[in-house]
C-alpha cells in the first residue's frame, strides 16, 4: 500500500483521505525521538485536510539460500 501512497520518484504522497497527491514538502512530519527513529514509523500531516497517517513500511521478501 506504501508503494500507491509514497512515489519516490516523482516526489509526492498521496493523502488517504483527501486522495490527493501532493509534492512531498507540503507534509508535516511530526517530530519523534531520535533515539528511537529506527523503530518507529513518521507520521505525516496533510496540509490540505489535516488528517493524520503512517504509512505502513513496506517488506521485502528474503530469498532463501539453499
Amino acid at each position: 500500500m506504501t508503494g500507491m501512497l509514497i512515489d519516490e520518484e516523482a516526489r509526492t504522497i498521496v493523502c488517504p483521505r483527501c486522495e490527493e497527491a501532493q509534492p512531498m514538502r507540503d507534509f508535516a512530519t511530526l517530530g519523534m525521538s531520535p533515539r528511537y527513529a529506527w523503530l518507529l514509523s513518521p507520521i505525516y500531516r496533510c496540509k490540505q485536510c489535516n488528517h493524520l497517517f503512517a504509512p505502513r513500511v513496506q517488506q521485502h521478501p528474503v530469498s532463501a539460500l539453499a
